[in-house]
């Protein structure tokens, strides 16, 4: 769409006409409406940041790296907490610094859409998906000489989004390499964050990964600093102080904790016998999961992940009383490689 054309888009939305203009822009103009954002003034809110936070000190080098690349172009790189909160920025050119300092696009500056309104970070931080905003797309009217494209970045090891990358400059400038140059800058981001993950963090990861393929309910791994979560088990809202807090409470010889909302974790330390080195937990609601028919022969030289196929295999036959075909369909396998499984755990 045409500059023109958007203005007039712009300006028939702000109006309570129907505007014509790409679905996902018109979606956020609403939320923005809704949120009660200011179209015509800036009035940002600021919060402290910590510019040497853990995403900033991955995420910057990697965007620094694209540097020499955009020399003589009006271009900004500029990182933003999940929360929309920018936290680092850089410029190409000395004269952007005191434009967008201006126009308060500026570390500590709330970039959200409930806050900013429509723009790249802001949508991106909403949806969690790429987002190209251009000109009068803003929905602030102070913006609309510039285009930013956003996306988020999922961190390797928790699977959740540790931050936002943009991609700023004039709105004339825009073209679609914008869009190009960000899926980049992300994946290098990504990279990068999994390449700095503590030798910890990927053990985690890969029991976390093992049990979420076995288990017939959500899966959240954590320890003292670190949660993987995914999104069924994102949408229960926990907490991983509290979760932590319940799992040393318990202590290593638990195999089973209450949580609160009717929820129950089973509890598949990563390491048999400690918490320090994380633990898997499978969530499920109603009564306990223990009991059943089914022991384990001697385990002591299987490994992590070993360990925790084999709990799975057990809790899912107690669950299931027994019956093989019935376990076999919960765990996603064959008959005949549940009965191999139960032959190399040797289980009766």
């Amino acid at each position: 769409m045409r500059s023109t054309e958007t203005q007039r888009a712009w300006e028939r939305f702000q109006s309570g006409a129907p505007a014509s203009i790409r679905r996902e822009i018109v979606a956020s103009w609403r939320r923005s409406r809704s949120s009660g954002v200011d179209p015509d003034r800036l009035d940002l809110a600021h919060s402290e940041i910590d510019p040497r936070s853990p995403f900033v000190r991955v995420a910057a080098p990697v965007l620094l790296g694209m540097a020499d690349l955009l020399a003589g172009s009006s271009t900004s790189l500029a990182l933003a907490d999940p929360d929309g909160i920018l936290t680092w920025r850089w410029e190409s050119e000395r004269t952007l610094t005191s434009e967008l300092d201006r126009i308060e696009f500026e570390p500590g500056s709330q970039i959200a859409e409930r806050s900013a309104g429509t723009n790249g970070i802001g949508v991106a931080t909403t949806t969690r998906h790429p987002s190209v905003v251009i000109g009068a797309e803003h929905y602030k009217q102070p913006w609309h000489p510039w285009a930013c494209v956003a996306a988020p970045v999922v961190h390797p090891i928790t699977r959740r989004v540790a931050g936002i990358v943009n991609v700023a400059c004039p709105a004339a400038d825009a073209n679609h390499l914008l869009l190009v140059a960000v899926r980049a800058l992300v994946d290098g981001v990504a990279a990068a964050l999994h390449e700095a993950a503590t030798v910890r963090q990927r053990r985690m990861l890969d029991a976390h990964l093992s049990m979420r393929s076995a288990a017939a309910g959500p899966v959240v791994t954590l320890d003292r600093q670190t949660m993987i979560v995914e999104d069924d088990a994102a949408e229960l809202g926990l907490d991983r102080p509290g979760l932590w807090a319940a799992v040393t409470e318990a202590g290593p010889s638990a195999n089973e904790i209450a949580l609160p909302d009717g929820l129950r974790a089973r509890l598949y330390p990563v390491v048999p016998g400690r918490l320090e080195d994380g633990v898997v937990l499978v969530l499920t609601r109603g009564t306990a999961l223990g009991g059943g028919s089914f022991k384990p022969g001697p385990a002591d030289r299987l490994g992590p992940l070993e360990q925790a196929e084999l709990r799975v295999i057990t809790d899912t036959l107690a669950e299931c009383g027994g019956n093989k075909s019935e376990a076999a369909a919960r765990l996603g396998i064959s008959r005949g490689t549940l009965y191999q499984r139960l032959r190399r755990y040797r289980l009766k």
